[in-house]
């Protein structure tokens, strides 16, 4: 996934216009998404190799309102730490 944001190119939080320079930011990038990964298991949500998540258009109200509810346990718990 890739997007530009104020002329900048960036793939998934790692900005790419000096690569090199950015592959220092490789291992504790993969680290935080692998937390992340790991809390939203805690918390209920299953994710595809801690990194992906997808919707359904068979999903209920109720399923919608229980991951949303799974965010807001995961971030909460960031902005405490």
């Amino acid at each position: 996934m890739a997007w530009g944001v104020g002329g900048r190119r960036d793939v998934m939080l790692l900005e790419l216009k000096h690569p090199l320079r950015r592959a220092q930011e490789l291992r504790p990038r993969k680290h935080m998404l692998e937390e992340m990964g790991a809390a939203y298991t805690a918390s209920g949500m299953i994710t595809l190799d801690g990194t992906r998540m997808y919707t359904l258009t068979a999903a209920t109200d109720d399923v919608i309102d229980e991951a949303l509810a799974c965010f807001k346990r995961v971030l909460a718990s960031i902005e405490d730490a």
